[in-house]
């Protein structure tokens, strides 16, 4: 049985706070580190996008698509497993191990002699993708209610400045020393970053008694790896060979069996109840689909930008790394800033739910531009501008969104598995994507591949109707029940009325 030691429903002892309630140095410390931190998930993502034709023509392989896949999978099972572990023994504890973790498996990138060996660096890099979901439940142990709900949306988005110049950055490291350079960038930022986090970030008070399903982690993993693999060679060795089935079949027994094993452990590693509540449901599907659009999009606006013209035929700019930046740092700038300015609004009390499912119709807007309109740099640029309002409305909405949703004590838990759905999808949805456009591939003049425009536009609209039906149940069938949704002072007021004492009799009770 489950049970929270210290004070659950109000702020944790941790950085120093004004009288006030408002902000101090200690506070806005504390929310830079963290912010600065998760900046290595936004770069494990980008770097790998704009890296993958130079990483093709090294290793020349149509399953591009597992670089990302196997990144975001770590990440979507990690993401629940942590969140119990965090519960337990610590949120920042937790968040550290994971930075530990992604480090190691950056540097086997960075040493990687084949495509197989660089997958599995990968896969132990994307666990940093599990420090999303400890960041906002840590902030909401050691901040106040109004700061916790601002830094959330800072910190997920980023400070903003490191992402502006994250794609010149990576440019100029591939453009002088390789893929491999543009790792190990990462494991520097990413090792220094776990240094400063140990020595200045207060650890939360909060404690649950729980038991991390490393069981459940195992059947869900190798599950849902088992069909993306079945998704991932079905073309080349059939459909219905028995090589391709072995794992389609392996993996849907797998995950059957995890689905079920939630059913019978106490501390699952998805806890399908949760799903009952429609404000975590519709939680978990809107950034689920956002995320996978997320995931894709910024495989394939890349893609469109560097291809040269002779290749692409009908697109393709033809851009170098540097010169990549002429749109990506435009799209970031436009993340960054949306993120800001919806986190402040968010602190006052406007509803993160309607922020979120804005972002993911946004998604299917600028899908819907980057496959109709793609053949010059300005209409590349516009999608791209597109793409970032709605990733900053995801990342700087999702947090309080969760938050809202989550009861005291359970907050990392939650997070996990919204994360878990959130990350799950991304995981899948580059593998269906390469997938889909494997049969329009061609030879490059580089010596590479080349994805055709027709492979391109049938993911595009699709993802832009998937993400418009989602959307529309959100706001209708999925649409939370009242009282399912607190804003953090509403929960802090209703822990604290649960937890005042009885007044005493005064007088003679005849």
């Amino acid at each position: 049985m489950s049970t929270i030691s210290s004070t659950a429903g109000g702020p944790m002892p941790g950085p120093r706070r004004s009288s006030t309630g408002g902000w101090t140095k200690s506070m806005v410390l504390t929310t830079l580190l963290l912010a600065l931190t998760l900046e290595a998930v936004a770069l494990g993502a980008i770097m790998i996008s704009i890296a993958l034709p130079s990483i093709l023509e090294e290793f020349p392989t149509d399953q591009g698509g597992w670089l990302a896949s196997g990144y975001i999978l770590a990440g979507a099972v990690a993401a629940p497993l942590l969140g119990k572990c965090a519960d337990l023994y610590g949120k920042k504890r937790i968040l550290m191990t994971a930075m530990a973790i992604s480090g190691v498996g950056t540097v086997i990138c960075v040493l990687a002699p084949t495509f197989g060996v660089l997958i599995v660096g990968r896969v132990f890099q994307g666990v940093i993708l599990a420090t999303m979901s400890l960041t906002y439940s840590l902030l909401r142990d050691i901040f106040p209610p109004k700061p916790a709900a601002f830094a959330a949306s800072l910190t997920i988005t980023g400070m903003g400045v490191f992402s502006l110049i994250t794609p010149i950055i990576v440019g100029i490291l591939l453009a002088q020393f390789g893929w491999r350079g543009m790792f190990m960038f990462d494991v520097v930022w990413t090792f220094a970053m776990l240094f400063l986090v140990a020595v200045f970030v207060p650890e939360s008070k909060l404690r649950k008694k729980t038991r991390p399903d490393v069981i459940g982690a195992f059947f869900l993993s190798f599950g849902v790896a088992g069909m993306l693999i079945y998704v991932s060679l079905g073309r080349g060795y059939g459909w219905g060979s028995l090589f391709a089935l072995s794992f389609l079949i392996g993996g849907a027994a797998l995950f059957t069996a995890a689905l079920l094993r939630s059913r019978r452990v106490e501390e699952p590693i998805i806890n399908v109840s949760l799903f009952a509540r429609r404000s975590i449901l519709s939680a978990a599907l809107l950034a689920g689909f956002g995320y996978a659009m997320a995931a894709t999009v910024a495989q394939l606006i890349p893609l469109l930008a560097l291809t040269l013209r002779v290749d692409g035929e009908t697109y393709g700019l033809g851009l170098t790394p540097v010169q990549y930046a002429q749109i990506a740092t435009p799209m970031s700038f436009v993340s960054a800033l949306t993120g800001i300015t919806l986190g402040w609004l968010v602190s006052r009390g406007r509803s993160p739910r309607a922020f979120l499912v804005t972002g993911v119709l946004l998604y299917g807007v600028a899908a819907v531009l980057l496959a109709t309109f793609n053949d010059t740099q300005v209409l590349v640029t516009m999608g791209a501008l597109v793409t970032g309002l709605a990733t900053g409305m995801l990342q700087s909405s999702l947090p309080n969104v969760v938050m809202q949703a989550s009861p005291a004590g359970e907050q990392a838990s939650v997070a996990g598995t919204v994360q878990l759905v959130q990350s799950g999808l991304g995981a899948v949805a580059p593998v269906v994507m390469f997938t889909m456009m494997a049969p329009y591939i061609g030879p490059s003049s580089t010596g590479g591949i080349v994805y055709g425009i027709e492979g391109i536009q049938t993911w595009l609209y699709g993802a832009a109707i998937a993400t418009t039906v989602i959307a529309i149940l959100a706001v209708t069938v999925l649409r939370p029940r009242p009282g399912e949704v607190q804003t953090l002072e509403q929960q802090a007021a209703t822990a604290a009325a649960k937890t005042k004492p009885e007044p005493e009799l005064v007088g003679d009770p005849d």
